[in-house]
């Protein structure tokens, strides 16, 4: 028992060092955007003390501990107790859990203080971790993950404005790594000129990238600031002496990047109805869709201190081909957040607008000006000549020092595992960008190509192709792939060049994340050489009862 009271009283006090001091924000009242940025840089980092990279395994016993006592893991659903499980060597998911930078070491050299700053380096799976590497977060629709325990995926990114490989944590944590980002915005404003990462400008302010902005507020708005959270703010605060102001006054983000920029902040804020989520003026752009097919998009609608409830409408001379989810929204589920789908469905060809408009609850009505396009029914065809260059198509080397190259107008691209006068193993992999072959069939893919000292027999283990539907960058052999069939191999014992032959792409292959890839292999004791150029890849509309035309097919960079 009187161990019991002792803990208890030690909780006590530690929640009572943690507040909030007095008077810690006050400097920054009165300013926005860049200026409120910079005062809360000065707050962040005065008093700021600096931790070694080993004392995070201690301040995680209390900023990182779940209310059962194990260690807090946001990118799985394994359990580690505190003083054991730290990553070593590990080959999967659960094995062990080590520290993970949510803003890479390597956008900022390692460096101190960064590398050892608890706001931003949290205890994850060592399997996790590893396959998130440096990418940065975003959202990838037809991202993978690496088993049921893994949380989080990483493919092609699918959020407006950035078209590279993302890690995507889970829904219940993008708020917290949003306001990660914030933090280190602000906080590391000193090194914004120079950091790395695709996630930000390079700059003092906005220092984020105008993607990651839009991203990193819409995870933010989406995912409110958790009892977790402000229990690791406090918990942190023990140790350096610092904040996160953006999970004390989550508002805050709006005045520095979002929609009360040009508002200066105050520690009392305002109890008029504010609408945080959509901002007028903004826009959702359906896309290219064909002629009696649809399109989806979501709004997430925010809002708090309303009055009564939302309205939602449509207007324009094209109102007609777009249609609402829902048309009210309660103050209580504006105030918590509502996602409203808006589905585009043209009846006719032709670029349409609409205006969709959020009234009623006291706020100033807010509009989003709505696009689509509708185009009649379209063959595709991809050509890659491979005259000039490798691309589109990138290289990818599995083992050994040779790799995919462009060799010459004549030659094209060409891999081989010879240096005269020796075979070298490889296993090298020439892969398309993503194809989006969701809207035809009957897909055919043809090239030219020769094999020289090559042995026939083994030419359709080590000269093969494939295709693949969930492949996101990096080593092929983490994704899933289909072999495929070439019609026609060369003779192997010359430079002349022949026909492919169709080689056909099976319908269930045909979706709008299709991945081509040519796989080499050679051995110590054969390594040929194999060239190819003139590909081509060629399908036709799915029949929906109009006109097909042709056009160039549309891919997504890797």
């Amino acid at each position: 028992m009187k161990r019991n009271l002792t803990l208890l009283l030690l909780f006590s006090l530690f929640q009572l060092s943690a507040q909030i001091p007095a008077g810690y924000y006050n400097s920054a009242v009165g300013k926005t955007g860049a200026a409120l940025k910079t005062q809360l840089y000065s707050i962040t980092s005065s008093g700021y003390q600096t931790k070694t990279y080993d004392d995070l395994y201690t301040i995680y016993e209390t900023s990182d501990r779940t209310p059962s006592g194990k260690i807090w893991d946001m990118y799985s659903t394994c359990t580690w107790d505190f003083g054991s499980g730290t990553c070593g060597n590990y080959s999967a998911v659960c094995d062990c859990y080590n520290r993970e930078h949510s803003i890479p070491q390597s956008w900022f050299n390692e460096a101190s203080p960064m590398k050892s700053d608890a706001f931003h380096v949290y205890p994850t799976d060592g399997k996790v971790n590893g396959q998130r590497s440096n990418f940065p977060f975003g959202e990838c629709a037809n991202g993978t993950s690496l088993s049921s325990n893994a949380k989080g995926k990483l493919g092609t990114s699918t959020f407006p404005g950035y078209s590279g490989t993302v890690f995507e944590p889970a829904d219940e944590y993008k708020g917290d790594f949003a306001r990660t980002y914030f933090y280190f915005a602000t906080r590391y404003e000193n090194i914004m000129t120079s950091i790395g990462g695709d996630s930000f400008r390079g700059n003092v302010y906005p220092a984020l990238s105008d993607w990651s902005v839009n991203l990193f507020l819409k995870w933010h708005r989406q995912d409110p600031v958790s009892q977790k959270e402000i229990d690791r703010n406090n918990a942190i605060y023990v140790y350096q002496k610092n904040r996160n102001p953006f999970i004390d006054y989550p508002e805050l983000a709006e005045y520095i990047w979002g929609n009360k920029m040009g508002t200066n902040w105050t520690l009392n804020p305002t109890t008029d109805p504010i609408l945080y989520s959509p901002s007028t003026g903004s826009s959702v752009d359906f896309g290219t869709v064909n002629y009696q097919q649809s399109s989806s998009k979501t709004v997430f609608v925010q809002g708090s201190n309303l009055t009564g409830n939302l309205n939602i409408s449509l207007s324009g001379a094209n109102a007609a081909y777009f249609t609402l989810s829902m048309n009210t929204i309660t103050p209580a589920e504006a105030q918590t957040g509502s996602n409203v789908n808006i589905t585009y469905n043209p009846s006719e060809v032709g670029t349409h607008t609409a205006t969709l408009a959020i009234s009623g609850g006291g706020i100033t009505t807010v509009t989003v000006n709505l696009t689509g396009n509708s185009v009649t029914c379209q063959n595709v065809s991809l050509s890659a000549p491979f005259s000039t260059t490798i691309s589109p198509f990138t290289q990818y080397s599995v083992s050994g020092d040779q790799i995919w190259t462009w060799k010459s107008a004549t030659y094209g691209v060409a891999m081989s595992g010879y240096v005269n006068p020796v075979n070298n193993p490889n296993e090298d992999w020439l892969i398309s960008p993503v194809l989006d072959l969701s809207n035809v069939e009957n897909v055919v893919l043809s090239f030219s190509h020769t094999i020289n000292k090559g042995v026939v027999a083994n030419m359709q283990t080590e000269n093969t192709v494939y295709v693949s539907n969930n492949y996101s960058g990096g080593n092929p052999n983490t994704a899933a792939w289909t072999k495929l069939t070439i019609p026609t191999y060369p003779t192997g014992a010359d430079w002349v060049f022949v026909n492919s032959g169709d080689v056909q792409i099976p319908a269930i292959n045909c979706l709008s994340n299709t991945s081509i890839a040519f796989k080499y292999i050679c051995t110590s004791s054969s390594s040929a050489t194999w060239e190819i150029k003139n590909l081509s890849i060629a399908g036709v509309c799915k029949s929906t009862g109009v006109e097909s035309v042709n056009k160039n097919i549309t891919h997504k960079s890797l």
